[in-house]
């Protein structure tokens, strides 16, 4: 890994990173504790062309070297989010600290969160929200200084040891089930999209919710996966070959993600959505990944399925600000006498 020496004296540079330096940005996200699939510049281009919205990466360097950023996309007037359709997370990312003192690495980021917040706020953004990663869980410097901070949740699922034996007795019931109704797990090379596609809407209007995306997001985003070799669908057939289940994993080199997933309605009760997602963890575990990334918190209809497996509970933090002129005014002021402050305690 490569790490950052770095001096809470030193002078930082912000601004907007070139389509050339996306290189940079996604080598960044690589070694960053808080890096994820959803933070790369491919994940990120494809969601901007597939729903129109225009992408910004602002980058923070020292010495001309990139040490942390931030990804946006602008929604509307002066509004941005770093999140967008069926990306769960986005927000900030930083290189390691080369330091063990827990004091540097806290001024460390302060100021870095500072600069870059300071700058997004000068492009005159009134509606700013970021929804940073499990891993980036110091957001102190956002509440110090004016934000909205709101806690949400995903599921982990250690993929090491013994799986069968930690998922719950609902759980292998069900999947036994599936197995005697003769429902056949595989990975397809060349998944159909628009069966796919269905089958998603299905779900969602069955348990009553808003679905997530439009069809034509979705075909883009699976080009782009496809095109990357980032991730791959599972499904689940009956005998005649109806899909009752099918499930998208994402992957990168920290995790799997359990990005998306959909099941008919006829065939809900066969135990194939169990059978599928179980047999999906044994073949990560055999891919020697670590952990995945189950999602699906934060919804109670799709928690209790996931909470079945008996996954870890995980928070991560959306931070925000809605302001008018006059309070935005005050936040940037904040910001200035908590990097002056935490300058002058070095």
């Amino acid at each position: 890994m490569s790490w950052v020496t770095f001096s809470t004296s030193s002078n930082l540079e912000v601004r907007e990173l070139g389509v050339n330096e996306f290189a940079s940005w996604d080598e960044l996200v690589h070694k960053s504790p808080h890096g994820t699939i959803f933070h790369s510049s491919f994940w990120l281009t494809a969601c901007s062309r597939a729903l129109g919205k225009t992408l910004k990466i602002y980058g923070c360097f020292r010495n001309g070297r990139l040490i942390a950023g931030c990804s946006l996309f602008v929604l509307g007037s002066r509004r941005a989010d770093s999140t967008i359709r069926m990306t769960p997370y986005g927000g900030y990312v930083m290189a390691p600290l080369e330091t063990g003192s827990v004091r540097r690495q806290e001024d460390a980021n302060a100021i870095i969160v500072g600069c870059l917040t300071q700058t997004l706020l000068e492009q005159g953004f009134l509606s700013l929200s970021m929804s940073n990663p499990p891993g980036y869980i110091d957001v102190r410097p956002f509440l110090w200084t004016g934000w909205d901070v709101k806690v949400y949740y995903t599921y982990y699922f250690d993929l090491e040891g013994e799986l069968e034996e930690r998922v719950s007795k609902e759980v292998r019931w069900a999947a036994r089930k599936a197995v005697k109704n003769n429902i056949k797990v595989s990975m397809l090379e060349k998944p159909d999209v628009s069966k796919y596609d269905a089958l998603f809407s299905m779900t969602f209007a069955r348990k009553a919710l808003t679905q997530p995306a439009p069809s034509g997001f979705l075909q883009e985003m699976f080009r782009a996966v496809a095109y990357e070799g980032a991730g791959e669908m599972w499904v689940a057939e009956t005998p005649n070959g109806d899909l009752a289940s099918a499930e998208v994993i994402l992957r990168d080199s920290r995790r799997a993600y359990r990005w998306s997933a959909a099941s008919h309605t006829d065939y809900r009760d066969t135990g194939a959505t169990s059978l599928l997602l179980c047999e999906i963890l044994k073949d990560l575990q055999k891919r020697k990944f670590k952990e995945i990334d189950l999602m699906a918190a934060n919804t109670p209809v799709l928690a209790k399925f996931v909470a079945s497996f008996n996954p870890q509970l995980v928070p991560f933090y959306r931070v925000e600000h809605k302001e008018r002129k006059t309070r935005l005014t005050k936040i940037r002021e904040s910001i200035h006498r908590l990097v002056a402050r935490t300058l002058s305690e070095s």
